[in-house]
């Protein structure tokens, strides 16, 4: 039947597939699909597109990318979904550029002292800071095309929105980056960020719970604050909101049940239960979390 197994393609090693892109005409090939109208073109156009001459050369090159990253369809050669992948990979930035941001003003206020934080970027490393207290509110990857087309201010609002669906979907099991299923488990110490400098530092050390988060297909792994669960419960976002606290208008920095460690509480750990604690002009909501990071119970206090 139409889209069974059967009918795709076979599957590549994959260290085949980065092979097939140590020729830079093939990126080439796939780079004039990605800018093509409805990401088509017929064999001359792409031949044209990328300044081929020799055409033997060009069918060569082209064959190797047909069947699982570009498919012949009616005499056009579309750009598949595996091929967008590619120039997705690319466009990222992460392997051929690395901008740096000197601590610029960001917005909101530290959750701590009230002081205005700064938001600083390199080694694909962004941080919001509070050089008032001297407190590194939140530090997570980002990556530099994330400031193509935007100004800082935009860039950093960007980080937020980004670093905050991150940490939702991955602690909901769910990996960004290939889909796979991500282990959550509780821990008090962000063990394998000992081994990277630029880590030494880790905004939410002093914690006395996080979330490991590791995902079972791909080498994708991260320490976050446990109140990032409270992000997603729609309860609990409801208690917040009825009690003056919207959370599409904060940044993440100026939420304390996500930074400030005294709004977390470990109940047990054989097995873990953990209250997070926040804080709004209506009273404290408190959530307590289950031994799988997944909301228990809510209640609320003056």
């Amino acid at each position: 039947m139409p889209g069974s197994p059967d009918d795709r393609p076979a599957a590549i090693d994959p260290q085949d597939a980065f092979q097939l892109f140590s020729h830079e005409l093939r990126l080439e090939i796939l780079f004039a699909l990605w800018e093509a109208p409805d990401y088509a073109l017929a064999f001359a156009e792409i031949q044209d597109a990328v300044g081929e001459r020799d055409s033997g050369k060009f069918t060569y090159h082209l064959d190797k990318l047909t069947g699982q990253f570009v498919t012949e369809v009616d005499g056009r050669y579309v750009l598949e979904y595996a091929g967008h992948r590619v120039i997705d990979a690319i466009q990222t930035g992460v392997f051929h550029t690395s901008p740096t941001v000197a601590p610029v003003e960001a917005p909101g206020s530290c959750v701590y002292c009230d002081g205005t934080p700064t938001f600083a970027y390199a080694d694909h490393l962004a941080t919001v800071a509070c050089p008032d207290c001297e407190t590194k509110l939140v530090e997570y990857p980002f990556d530099p095309g994330g400031f193509q087309d935007r100004s800082l201010r935009e860039a950093i609002d960007a980080f937020d929105r980004r670093t905050r669906f991150k940490w939702r979907l991955a602690s909901d099991g769910v990996c960004f980056v290939c889909a796979g299923r991500v282990s959550v488990a509780y821990t008090d110490a962000a063990v394998e960020l000992d081994y990277h400098d630029r880590y030494a530092e880790f905004f939410a050390a002093d914690h006395p719970a996080l979330f490991h988060l590791g995902c079972q297909n791909c080498s994708f792994y991260s320490y976050v604050p446990v109140g990032v669960r409270l992000l997603d419960e729609p309860t609990v976002v409801g208690q917040l909101s009825a009690r003056g606290v919207d959370l599409t208008a904060q940044p993440l920095w100026e939420l304390p049940f996500v930074v400030d460690a005294e709004c977390v509480t470990v109940c047990g750990r054989d097995p873990w239960r953990v209250r997070v604690d926040a804080p709004t002009p209506g009273g404290t909501v408190g959530v307590t979390l289950d031994a799988d990071g997944r909301v228990d119970s809510v209640t609320l206090r003056p």
